[in-house]
């Protein structure tokens, strides 16, 4: 049980990160659920890179290409 009250608010955690930054939603979920990895994941996407925004700037970038 404590186990449980450990690893849930990490999954719900890892589930908000990885809607936030663009990544595979169900696949970071899950992994935010597993004793020990989800530690890994929590670290992991404080480092990992905003793929959503790095999207909108490239497209950005292209647009700006294209007007000159």
């Amino acid at each position: 049980m404590p186990l449980l009250l450990m690893t849930l608010p990490l999954g719900i955690v890892s589930h908000l990160l990885a809607k936030d930054k663009g990544r595979n939603v169900s696949l970071w979920t899950i992994l935010g659920l597993i004793p020990l990895v989800n530690y890994f994941c929590i670290l992991y996407f404080m480092g990992a890179s905003n793929l959503r925004l790095e999207k909108k700037v490239d497209y950005l970038l292209r647009q700006q290409d294209k007007a000159q």
